[in-house]
């Protein structure tokens, strides 16, 4: 990792739209590092920093992040050569390992900034200032966050032979600029998970931060706007999210309740599923996004599909997905809010208009990364064996507020391949699909002549860059 950490805080953030101040900072460029440190303020600007570079970087959370899974998971295909490669399991042409070392470098370099922040934090102790115990949390869980996502590109899965799970990622804890040996799967688990415990006990004050009724109009410095911040839920539904990868289905419930009886998120009304419903935020159900305005060509380019000139086209027959006959009485809600008609299909969640840069409706503007049904679906698959009725429950109040017919009253009981197609249908175009497929071991149809096989754990492990191979444990 010495040849990709390099420590430059970016405090290059464009100001909040409407009344919310989270971001609400002007542009500082480089801040010296002893400098930065001396007071709350400069805590806070050094966060934004980070919530910049997750929500901008087009490695990140703006782009490859995200879009490098859908297109493994082939819910898109791409136009670009690299991805096209990666999609197939070629993963040395073309600019499939610039792609690859993109995404590793700009994850680790974000993360050594995050240490730099917790270094001075820990200098300082937690009590320095008002909100040092938010700084903290905020930032050991997005410390935490980046890993887990690398973990679940990167690493070989949980059924993977033990060999495979020896070497997993580097967990980086330390500012440093000096090699960090990788760690095993397990590893990398408990470490993260470690990081998220640590982040709830320090975040409590969100109880009373965050309010069950919000607008995008809020004033009231680093303590106001939580859904952009790494908040208290979205810490628990990152621990349900990270037991329930490792087939921990009893944690993962105990987390994604924590979150449902917060009471803190709800499903949004029919009325809230509109177009465009594009690249913003949901005020009742997001439970974590980062706040964004990237428009920038590349950008617009990485996040979606927006006209025949786009980077990436939905599957053959995506949208069979969504008219499967689930809504007996009128069509998915999802199906009309998030795709529309255009010289062929595209989808419209979750991105932006290319130039976007405000939105006048209940919303602000942003990438979800947590929203409230992944909770329920986490807590149905948990249920599926011990309390078949209670898991169709969960899974019914996540379907029936998006126009499908309830299992229960058709006297079904929800199953595994319910539970795995509606999370698909619910994050498409959020690179979490792959996530289901790779736990689970399922077959990539990749072309119609190719098949990538579940059962070899090389199909879901993204080789790790070969400049970072020194860092093995061999």
């Amino acid at each position: 990792m010495k040849t990709y950490i390099r420590f430059i805080l970016l405090i290059s953030i464009p100001s909040l739209f409407f009344g919310c101040d989270l971001l609400n900072v002007n542009p500082k460029g480089e801040v010296m590092d002893e400098d930065i440190f001396r007071s709350q303020n400069g805590y806070e600007d050094a966060l934004y920093g980070i919530y910049a570079e997750l929500g901008t970087i087009e490695h990140l959370y703006s782009g490859y992040m995200l879009w490098l899974p859908e297109v493994l998971s082939i819910n898109v295909r791409s136009s670009e050569m690299a991805l096209q490669n990666m999609s197939v399991g070629v993963w040395t042409k073309d600019n499939a390992p610039a792609v690859r070392r993109g995404i590793w470098a700009s994850a680790y370099t974000t993360i050594n900034h995050i240490n730099n922040i917790l270094t001075h934090i820990e200098k300082g102790g937690e009590n320095e200032f008002q909100e040092t115990p938010l700084f903290k949390g905020e930032a050991l869980g997005l410390r935490a966050m980046l890993h887990f996502d690398l973990l679940r590109l990167y690493a070989a899965p949980e059924w993977a032979p033990e060999s495979a799970k020896a070497t997993a990622i580097p967990y980086v804890s330390k500012y440093s600029f000096s090699i960090t040996k990788f760690s095993s799967l397990d590893e990398t688990y408990e470490k993260i998970i470690a990081d998220l415990k640590e982040a709830e006990r320090l975040l409590a004050k969100d109880e009373t931060l965050l309010p069950a009724v919000r607008s995008n109009g809020s004033k009231g410095g680093f303590s106001s706007c939580r859904i952009i911040h790494m908040n208290l839920y979205a810490v628990q539904a990152l621990l349900a999210r990270v037991y329930w990868f490792r087939n921990d289905l009893k944690n993962a419930a105990l987390y994604a309740e924590k979150v449902i009886s917060s009471n803190k998120f709800s499903f949004r009304d029919k009325s809230a599923f509109v177009q465009p419903d594009n690249g913003t935020l949901d005020l009742k159900e997001t439970i974590f996004g980062l706040y964004s305005t990237v428009s920038n060509i590349n950008n617009a380019r990485a996040y979606g599909l927006t006209g025949t000139g786009s980077t990436f086209r939905l599957v053959e027959d995506w949208d069979n997905l969504y008219n499967d006959g689930s809504a007996s009485s009128g069509s998915d809600y999802r199906f009309s809010a998030w795709f529309e008609n255009s010289t062929f299909k595209y989808l419209v969640n979750n991105i932006f208009i290319e130039g976007q840069t405000s939105y006048a409706g209940n919303s602000i503007i942003g990438i979800n990364l947590f929203r409230l049904p992944e909770m329920y679906y986490i807590m149905a698959e948990s249920m599926l064996k011990s309390n078949p009725a209670e898991a169709t429950k969960y899974y019914d109040q996540v379907i029936t507020t998006r126009g499908l017919d309830s299992f229960k009253d058709a006297g079904l009981t929800v199953s595994q391949e319910n539970i795995s197609k509606e999370r698909r249908k619910e994050y498409f175009g959020q690179g979490l699909y792959w996530s289901d497929m790779k736990r689970l071991g399922k077959d990539i149809k990749a072309t119609v002549s190719i098949t990538l096989s579940g059962s070899d754990y090389n199909t879901y492990k993204v080789p790790i860059p070969v400049s970072e191979s020194e860092n093995r444990n061999e």
